[in-house]
């Protein structure tokens, strides 16, 4: 099977494709979250931008289909060089002669053992299974205790763990078992977000990715609190290496009482904080040039 990667043809008619729709190459990146330099790679080539030939095969297919380009889906391709690679080997392994004509006697008797075999067979695996079904329910359904006939007046007793039925102890059992459910933001509170106008501004000096985002890794445990620009706000509370992207409209507004212990990556870079004092910072979106 051949394999296909992306030809000097195909970047000089995704360049041509371009032109002729009048899209420069910095609009067609932002759209299709790339960097500059890797459509400029696609249409003149090189490999640096790119982690294997194939991701750069398949985003060039991608621009590709933008453009309104007619080609052949991958997936389309390897079926039908598949389905050659079959026909072939039943070629190859096609019999000169009928089976059916070869006649054994020990094939004969093999088969009827087999008749006879596995209906016994499914029967002995089904009566294993629901015995199984029929005790597991015996062991799960509590003992009945014996009536008194003689009511016993009893001071009210605050009830406990021994005191919960045994279906309860089970489904507490189990949710003690769950792992932790991943981290959620939730709603801001007076006491984790204390907003300032004293904002220091701060940009990505180098965007790799488009500025829709905000990740927070913590360093300790931790409040963070992060504001987009229609005012949606979110509290992350985040222990020791944990982390959280928060989506949103640029610019972005971070508070925390303890901001130095975060790190924060925005546009694809991780930001450097003027001064470990600062609690109150606003993310600008740096634009592709």
């Amino acid at each position: 099977m051949t394999k296909q990667v992306w030809l000097p043809g195909d970047g000089a008619l995704l360049k041509k494709l371009r032109e002729e729709s009048g899209v420069d190459i910095t609009t067609l990146a932002r759209i299709h979250s790339l960097s500059t330099a890797q459509v400029k790679q696609l249409e003149d080539g090189g490999d640096s931008s790119f982690y294997t030939s194939s991701i750069k095969l398949a985003t060039g297919r991608k621009l590709l289909m933008h453009f309104g380009a007619d080609i052949e889906p991958l997936v389309q391709a390897s079926e039908k060089i598949q389905v050659q690679e079959h026909d072939l080997a039943l070629e190859v392994l096609k019999p000169k002669t009928n089976i059916r004509e070869i006649k054994s006697p020990n094939l004969e008797k093999t088969k009827r053992y087999l008749r006879f075999l596995l209906p016994s067979l499914a029967f002995i695996w089904l009566s294993f299974a629901l015995s199984n079904v029929y005790f597991s329910q015996l062991q799960i359904q509590p003992k009945s205790e014996p009536r008194s006939d003689v009511a016993i007046a009893q001071p009210t007793v605050t009830p406990t763990i021994a005191s919960v039925p045994i279906e309860s102890k089970l489904i507490a059992a189990n949710a003690a078992a769950v792992p932790d459910a991943p981290i959620k933001a939730v709603t801001e509170s007076p006491d984790d977000c204390k907003w300032t106008d004293a904002s220091i501004s701060i940009a990505a000096y180098q965007p790799t990715k488009s500025g829709d985002y905000v990740h927070a890794l913590a360093n300790v445990d931790g409040a963070i609190c992060v504001r987009d620009a229609t005012g949606k706000s979110q509290v992350l509370h985040l222990k020791n290496t944990q982390s959280q992207t928060v989506r949103g409209r640029p610019p972005f507004e971070i508070f925390s009482h303890n901001l130095s212990q975060f790190k924060l990556f925005y546009q694809g870079n991780l930001l450097k904080l003027p001064s470990n004092d600062i609690k109150n910072i606003t993310l600008q979106e740096k634009k592709y040039e």
